[in-house]
């Protein structure tokens, strides 16, 4: 079933598997199957809280589990799309790994 089509329970419990797939991949150091479930669970999130979060287009937010910062240009779905302070490059992230940073720019 696609996330889209699931209800907040469904993501929830989807979450929750993809933490506990995501901790055993963490614990034995496979960081490429760490990174594929934290992106799973970055986008279920996405969908759960879609309707509540307010993202803000020309806003700078510091990007969750990545030492970098996405200024915001376009929304589409539960993706911000936008350019990446570190390379300059443009980029989609998922909604929820977005997080404001202070007003002293931390």
């Amino acid at each position: 079933m696609l996330y889209s089509e699931m209800t907040k329970e469904q993501l929830q419990a989807e979450m929750k598997e993809l933490q506990q797939k995501g901790q055993q991949a963490y614990d034995t150091q496979n960081w490429t199957e760490y990174e594929v479930y934290m992106t799973k669970w970055y986008l279920a999130k996405s969908y759960e809280i879609r309707d509540e979060v307010d993202i803000e287009i020309g806003r700078t937010y510091r990007i969750a589990e990545e030492y970098d910062r996405l200024t915001v240009t376009a929304i589409e779905g539960v993706m911000a799309w936008g350019v990446r302070q570190m390379t300059g490059e443009t980029a989609a992230v998922p909604i929820a790994q977005l997080e404001l940073q202070d007003e002293d720019g931390a």
